[in-house]
């Protein structure tokens, strides 16, 4: 499915005869991420892929709002400034505020569920206005016929919801009018907060329901927990419109039994062809109809089923496209810090191919701060820091969990072949600009010094344990705000020295220097005449489950920690 429809945009893009990038310009593209979402991270894949092999020159800014709509809408103000050719948002939420934001810019979204029912679009072949994409929307005379087929003795559903959301209503409204049909009748009990669920759901037990639907609601999946309060004691059948609320909860066991949702990855791609024909051919895009999937996934959580015992039929379970035993079908999001980042991935596919299912994504650096503010806000399952929570951060009631000590290394690029050791006055020098030559350590040429940003993990650890670090009040340095691309700096030019965790050095060919004449091994670590050390640690809500608790009890497996000290680092 996925070669196929790559090839069609190719073919596509072939013979429309597009002339790509007239202006010799590459086009700007931003792409606002409202919150973090499995589905949404599928949808901006497909779409960033679909753009790539469409050949069409571009400039791709992606930015996370992690649910933060006053955030959300400077990035939105701040593209309007910048005047981009184009933005995508997922999602019904983003797509909204993208709307109101943005008048004379076009817009292509994708999963937004109903566009006409939330006021995107004023119809499904016309937006009116200055937006088109792709929705997730699945008839949900389809989405009932499953649910019967996986509980046959289905004939009251009932269904919580918020009735503000715009989303669900679309659903339950559909609900309504196909349940008759099929011989259901749907109970409704619409809350006004998540507060409400047990009382919700407990009524509607009362009221003889023989299964649970939980529609397309944020709101509802955080708080699956709730649900299950109330349905396992009950023996009560969950079903829902998308795989999100058969996750893990935070206590307890899976609550979610079935589930029907698009294909997300390929959601995003169906955007790609509108987007090119506004981008080359300046098409508006109310002209361009808003288009959906007609490919949907039925998934099945055995885990949920055991909780309540109940048996699921076993040819429905042979027909489905998804059956999720043990960790299969989990998928947790570990964000932040970039200085652990490449040792986090191979952990990630050392524990994927060692339990034999789950995905651990392990994305760019957002930061340490940003790691703790996602987990804060519920945007990830667990964030990576690599320093200390600030006294602010101390107050959000996460946990953090130290799992390694990290040296902080001095480097150099491959072509400083002279020199092994640093003094800390050198490095001083160096980085206050008293020092800009080779020619002290014996060799020609001009120091290029890289350096870090403010609050960087990195830059902590120097201005605390090195004389005179801190007091550099204009550093002579090219400033990097990452570390990934700090790494990138350093082995692209000559004559370069900066500073590292020594976890990202690892593959590289940059040259690692002692200081003060001692190599920051494990040993000297661990004896403490290393000093220059960071730590890496985990944070995370209280009560952590699931796939995202075995990925933190991994390092203090022995497996974990050869990984570790694969990397340079410590374990702690």
């Amino acid at each position: 499915m996925k070669n196929l429809l790559l090839v069609v945009i190719s073919v596509w893009v072939l013979l429309t005869g597009i002339t790509l990038n007239a202006q010799g310009t590459d086009f700007k593209i931003g792409m606002l991420m409202w919150h973090e979402s499995h589905h949404d991270e599928r949808a901006l894949e497909g779409f960033i892929t679909g753009i790539e092999l469409s050949g069409i020159p571009s400039k791709i800014e992606i930015k996370r709002a992690y649910g933060d709509e006053n955030q959300a809408r400077i990035f939105l103000r701040n593209w309007k400034e910048k005047k981009v050719d184009l933005i995508f948002t997922i999602g019904t939420k983003g797509t909204l505020w993208a709307m109101e934001e943005i008048k004379d810019i076009p817009i292509v979204f994708s999963a937004v569920t109903d566009p006409v029912a939330s006021g995107i679009a004023d119809s499904w072949q016309s937006s009116g206005r200055n937006i088109t994409g792709s929705s997730n929307w699945i008839e949900f005379q389809d989405k009932l016929r499953i649910f019967k087929e996986g509980i046959p003795h289905l004939k009251k559903l009932g269904v919580i919801y918020l009735p503000d959301n715009p989303v669900p209503s679309a659903e339950i409204t559909c609900a309504r009018d196909c349940a008759p049909g099929l011989d259901i009748e749907v109970k409704e009990f619409p809350i006004k907060d998540a507060g409400q669920i047990e009382e919700a759901v407990t009524s509607l037990i009362a009221e003889g329901i023989d299964a649970l639907w939980i529609p397309i609601e944020e709101e509802l999946y955080k708080n699956m927990g709730r649900v299950g309060n109330i349905t396992h004691p009950a023996k009560l059948p969950v079903v829902s419109s998308t795989f999100e609320a058969l996750d893990e909860v935070p206590k307890g066991d899976p609550v979610g039994i079935i589930s029907v949702t698009v294909d997300y990855e390929s959601l995003g791609r169906l955007c790609v062809p509108a987007a090119i024909e506004i981008l080359t051919k300046g098409r508006d895009p109310q002209d361009i109809p808003i288009i959906t999937s007609d490919r949907f996934y039925v998934t099945i959580n055995i885990n949920a089923a055991d909780a309540i015992r109940y048996q699921v039929p076993p040819v429905f379970m042979a027909q489905a496209d998804n059956v999720l035993r043990g960790f299969a079908g989990q998928k947790i999001v570990v964000s932040g810090t970039g200085d652990s980042q490449e040792m986090l991935r191979e952990a990630a596919k050392f524990l994927e191919d060692q339990l034999g299912g789950g995905e651990i994504l392990v994305p760019e650096s957002i930061g340490s701060g940003g790691g703790v503010r996602a987990v804060a806000a519920g945007e990830i399952d667990l964030g990576r820091v690599a320093r200390n929570l600030t006294e602010s951060e101390e107050k959000l009631g996460i946990t953090y969990k130290r799992f390694a000590k990290c040296p902080v290394v001095f480097v150099v690029h491959p072509s400083v072949n002279f020199l092994d050791n640093i003094s800390s006055e050198e490095i001083v020098g160096i980085y206050s600009g008293k020092i800009t030559d080779w020619g002290q350590f014996g060799a020609d040429g001009k120091i290029y010094a890289v350096g870090r940003e403010p609050g960087d993990s990195c830059l902590i650890v120097l201005n605390k344990m090195i004389p005179g670090f801190k007091d550099i009040t204009q550093p002579k340095v090219k400033t990097i705000y990452n570390t990934p691309d700090a790494v990138a700096t350093l082995m692209e030019h000559r004559k370069t020295i900066g500073y590292l965790p020594i976890s990202m050095t690892v593959g590289t060919g940059l040259r690692i220097l002692k200081v003060d004449g001692v190599y920051p091994s494990a040993e000297n670590v661990l004896n403490g005449t290393y000093k220059l050390v960071l730590p890496f640690a985990f944070v995370y809500r209280n009560n952590v489950s699931g796939l995202a608790k075995r990925f933190v009890d991994f390092f203090d497996s022995d497996e974990g920690k050869l990984v570790i000290k694969s990397y340079g680092v410590v374990p702690e």
